[in-house]
């Protein structure tokens, strides 16, 4: 993949299902099976963790965290567990899929299950630290909230958590586990500020207002005014009588309206200075999918070919599933889907949350990550035929990430999940061997080929985290020396993430994003000197692979 059109740098639409379906009970069917877990349990202060062989070393330092949130939340909700928590690890997200704790099917947008009649949580290792925590911590406002509900639905009656709004339950899960103050949700408020379509409380129960990322602004709102102790007060008189006006009215002293119309006010004293000094950014870019009008589909990881006459992405547009299309890159029309994964016997799932695909050279070939039968794999795709060229397993790895193909053509490079950890290896398709470039707790990922072959660009929090107090530190860019495999950081910015590279034509410099002033644009940096530009002033904000 090269970067003279920026790759996967840009997310065609946005729409982040982050999902943890805490109210979802997914009792139903069992999976199938591809592996037999034999489970073992790590025994904490509050904690039952189970766990596997693959991810001993992951499970202990998920123990720690576990720990830490039950602290923090028995805090904020001033509330103990009534008994002993349960925590069901698996090392992927794959293995998540294959779980018989709960029923019914897993999709890739799914990052953990809380069930409510045992109130167990049900997890993968993220690959990173700071995915991990996020979705552990998610998770457990969840697990606090149904016991909650337990006690008090027992005690005083009342609908209890599943009468409560989408919106609601899991806005309250995203703020309590990111904070008050996450890139993705500033993107929508600015975004909605600027078109001047804020919603009020009425109209968070329409599905078109993402409920993760609304839910979590409106409580960011009123946990920065009134103190997060309101909402565990919230929480409760709503349980109680199932009338958010009646709950607000006594935490904030407003009604949903009055508290509606003093949150917009919030929000556009937050974001019009900015909006005003961007305000010579009207559009940007060609929206290449504009012709897709479904509602609510997603189209994201998108892959320009290196002649620029096609780009592959992949789309939800078909509602069943998520399937790999190719389109003309000047008109957007769509040429032919590549992969159909209802239809494919080949693929169980595409990996489209974290991940893209990259082209080979000549623009004739695609390789994506996939999994098949509960095995990931690398799969390369004729383009014009959208036959499958080469299937390659990797029965030994969890996840396979956001392959890159050597500029030779002989080579490709990816990330993966193994017992819960990211790292980065090479695979030779030609002797049909697999080299690991690294190996430890930090995050690697989102790795792109130099134009020479020499280098792997990637992203890495290893110059950032403290694994010695599990601290997970902002994403910063490195290369890797190929064939040593030796490690330097590319210097960009002190704060902030830095993500998503793709290298220019010449090899001297990375294009990447970056939210170092809040709001995410691209930028370039040289990779040798660290002298740093940027490309892009857009007021909203633009997302590359999601992190």
């Amino acid at each position: 993949m090269r970067a003279r059109s920026f790759g996967s740098l840009l997310t065609l639409i946005l729409l982040l299902f982050f999902t943890s379906a805490a109210q979802a009970q997914y009792f139903g069917r069992n999976k199938v099976q591809y592996k037999d877990f034999k489970f073992e349990v790590l025994k904490t202060e509050h904690f039952d963790i189970y766990f596997y062989a693959d991810e001993r070393d992951s499970a202990q330092r998920t123990a720690r965290m576990a720990e830490r949130w039950y602290s923090r939340l028995s805090q904020v909700f001033n509330h103990q567990m009534r008994s002993r928590q349960p925590l069901v690890l698996y090392a992927s997200h794959p293995d998540f899929e294959q779980t018989n704790v709960v029923g019914g099917t897993i999709d890739e947008g799914t990052g953990g299950v809380t069930e409510g009649m045992k109130r167990r949580v049900v997890l993968p290792m993220a690959g990173t630290l700071a995915e991990t925590d996020h979705v552990l911590g998610h998770e457990l406002v969840h697990a606090f909230q149904y016991d909650i509900s337990a006690q008090r639905t027992a005690q005083n009656g009342g609908a209890g958590v599943e009468g409560l709004p989408l919106w609601f339950i899991e806005g309250m899960a995203e703020y309590l586990s990111l904070g008050p103050v996450d890139a993705h949700t500033a993107m929508w408020l600015r975004d909605a500020a600027r078109k001047e379509k804020l919603p009020s409380i009425a109209d968070l129960d329409d599905p078109k207002y993402f409920p993760y990322r609304w839910g979590e602004a409106l409580w960011a709102f009123v946990g920065g005014r009134w103190g997060d102790d309101r909402i565990a007060q919230i929480y409760r008189d709503a349980l109680r009588s199932s009338d958010l006006d009646i709950a607000f009215k006594n935490a904030t002293g407003l009604k949903t309206k009055e508290l509606s119309t003093a949150w917009q006010s919030a929000i556009h004293s937050q974001y019009d200075p900015v909006l005003k000094a961007n305000a010579r950014v009207s559009t940007f870019g060609q929206d290449v999918t504009a012709a897709d009008k479904t509602e609510l589909a997603m189209n994201v990881s998108p892959s320009l070919s290196p002649d620029g006459t096609k780009i592959i992405y992949f789309s939800s547009r078909d509602l069943l599933s998520i399937g790999l299309f190719v389109a003309d890159a000047s008109t957007g029309r769509i040429i032919h889907k590549l992969v159909d994964t209802t239809l494919d016997p080949h693929f169980s799932s595409l990996e489209f949350i974290n991940s893209a695909g990259s082209w080979k050279s000549d623009s004739r070939q695609f390789v994506v990550g996939a999994v098949r039968k509960g095995v990931p794999e690398l799969a390369i795709i004729d383009v014009s035929s959208g036959d499958i060229v080469r299937e390659i397993p990797f029965p030994r790895l969890g996840e396979i990430l956001n392959p890159t193909w050597a500029p030779d053509g002989h080579s490709v490079a990816f990330s993966a999940i193994v017992g819960g950890d990211t790292d980065l290896f090479v695979y030779n398709l030609d002797t049909n061997t697999e080299r690991r470039l690294t190996q430890d707790a930090f995050a690697d990922i989102q790795p792109a080929w130099s134009p020479d072959g020499s280098r792997i660009a990637f992203v890495t929090d290893r110059f950032t985290t403290r694994l010695e107090n599990l601290a997970p530190g902002e994403y910063q860019l490195a290369t890797a020396d190929v064939a040593t495999g030796n490690i330097q950081p590319v210097r960009t910015f002190a704060e902030g993430k830095s993500i998503n590279p793709q290298w220019n034509p010449d090899g001297r410099r990375l294009f990447f994003l970056s939210n170092r002033d809040g709001i995410t644009n691209i930028y370039t940096v040289t990779v040798d000197t660290g002298a740093v530009a940027q490309v892009t002033a857009v007021d909203g904000g633009i997302s590359g692979i999601r992190r």
